[in-house]
């Protein structure tokens, strides 16, 4: 199935849900940029029968944080990954936002889940800039 079509049938299905739920792009752009960069953390909790050829399995950590950085319900967390793994975990994708609350969303809903980034900073002689790490 092509990945726009994966995506088309998740937000389909929550609209035709029995409980309709609106799912924008920016969710789902916010879900793909998220799990694509936890992808260590993903890693950490996988069984050692885990091979490269499955679906990773999200810990509750990861799904609590998710639900709440891209505002989507956790019993949808499930779905979604199913839907837009494949993009997240097998694309090359190197998502920068000058959003603060992309950032903020790591302090806010990661750091009680042992999920976060620090920002470096990078002082050079004339100025310095914000180079986000994850930890």
């Amino acid at each position: 199935m092509s990945e726009l079509h994966r995506i088309v049938s998740l937000i389909d299905h929550y609209a035709t849900n029995q409980k309709p739920l609106t799912i924008t792009f920016g969710q789902i752009l916010k879900f793909i940029a998220y799990s694509s960069r936890l992808k260590d953390d993903i890693l950490l909790v996988q069984p050692s029968s885990y091979t490269l050829t499955q679906l990773p399995i999200l810990s509750p950590a990861i799904e609590l944080f998710l639900s709440g950085a891209c505002e989507i319900p956790v019993p949808c967390i499930h779905e979604f990954w199913s839907a837009l793994a494949d993009i997240a975990w097998n694309t090359k994708l190197q998502f920068t936002s000058s959003d603060p609350s992309f950032y903020a969303a790591y302090k806010t809903f990661g750091h009680v889940r042992g999920i976060g980034m620090i920002l470096c900073r990078i002082f050079t002689a004339s100025n310095y800039t914000h180079t986000p790490i994850f930890i």
